[in-house]
């Protein structure tokens, strides 16, 4: 029996942004294989700094492959190796790029350790702005001056991970070597989040993120140090999540002086019947001793739900930013992310 809950257990917990992986294979001790993908096809104006804002149509995909393999009745080792295919993070030229690539073991009660490229626990932060479709998270993007594996602070190369959850109360803590070329020395995050359950009046979430990163000798730019500090609080009551943010971040040994970003969002997300879901955000960035970007989104969307996992989502993002300068273009972190200018979104999903 226990090897059966801890066998249902595991996809849920493998799958860090694929909540809808499908368990393809099931041994007899509980062992299991289990695969994710995403196709997807997105028409929109975006463009990036410097480029025309005429109407292009970009498919994108990501495929995942994982699973456990029962040790015993308390204990599994647990892996997951997904990428993605003309997203953002691989600048649309076509590359295949990971986003997860990872092994573990899963103790049940005692917690999940995972080792490699895995699913940051500050995605639990991030999940109260990432909520749509056609909008960047810009949470953390500073990260990547000083780890150049890094997406944000979401997915770094060469992390130790530990998670667990005691009651309503979830937690995440972490240690992050790097890899050869990021050369990370002492770098490490901590997040707790706490579910009060208020019965009939909904459900209030509180969660706060810290994360520091420090460079030796070796890395692109070395002996440099980031922080990263955030907090969030969610709302939710029946069909609707109302959410908030305010996170700041930043990094010395890279611009002349420190930069800083600072930065709050507001979202509201509403099921309106099985079939419709409307969303609505702002955002509000601004750098100080870097490039001196400035972002101020508004965000309206709709999604309509073909099936159970598929959906068309149309997006409008208002923008009335300024995208800054930088020292030297490769310091101007998001050059793809045009914060000047509007932008629309027509996309198709489909997720098995």
């Amino acid at each position: 029996m226990k090897k059966t809950l801890l066998a249902l257990a595991v996809p849920a917990l493998l799958m860090a942004g694929s909540a809808s992986a499908a368990t393809v294979y099931t041994a007899e001790d509980g062992s299991t294989i289990d695969v994710y993908s995403r196709l997807g096809f997105n028409i929109t104006d975006r463009a990036g700094m410097g480029e025309d804002d005429d109407a292009v149509g970009n498919f994108d995909a990501r495929i995942g492959l994982g699973g456990s393999q029962v040790v015993n009745d308390k204990v599994s080792v647990i892996g997951w190796a997904e990428y993605q295919v003309n997203a953002a993070e691989a600048r649309g030229n076509g590359d295949w790029s990971p986003r997860y690539v990872w092994a573990g073991i899963d103790a049940s009660e005692a917690g999940k350790v995972t080792f490699g490229r895995v699913a940051s626990g500050i995605i639990m932060l991030s999940d109260v702005g990432d909520v749509f479709a056609a909008s960047d998270v810009l949470i953390g993007r500073q990260l990547e001056l000083v780890d150049n594996s890094a997406a944000q602070t979401f997915r770094q190369d060469g992390t130790i991970q530990y998670q667990n959850s005691f009651g309503a109360f979830d937690m995440s803590v972490a240690y992050i070597l790097g890899n050869s070329a990021s050369d990370q020395d002492g770098s490490y995050n901590a997040v707790g989040r706490y579910t009060f359950d208020m019965g009939d009046a909904g459900q209030l979430i509180p969660i706060v993120a810290y994360q520091a990163n420090s460079t030796g000798d070796n890395a692109v730019n070395p002996d440099a140090d980031y922080t990263f500090w955030g907090a969030g609080l969610q709302y939710k009551l029946n069909a609707l999540t109302l959410g908030a943010m305010y996170n700041q971040d930043e990094i010395e040994g890279v611009y002349s002086d420190k930069s800083t970003d600072k930065s709050y969002e507001l979202t509201a997300v509403y099921n309106i019947n099985d079939d419709w879901t409307a969303r609505a955000g702002y955002r509000a960035l601004e750098n100080t001793g870097g490039d001196e970007a400035e972002y101020k989104d508004t965000t309206l969307e709709i999604q309509y739900h073909l099936t159970e996992r598929s959906s068309i989502y149309t997006s409008y993002v208002m923008r009335n930013g300024e995208n800054g300068d930088a020292l030297v273009p490769s310091s101007n972190v998001m050059s793809w992310n045009n914060a000047e200018e509007d932008y629309y979104h027509l996309g198709l999903r489909y997720e098995f």
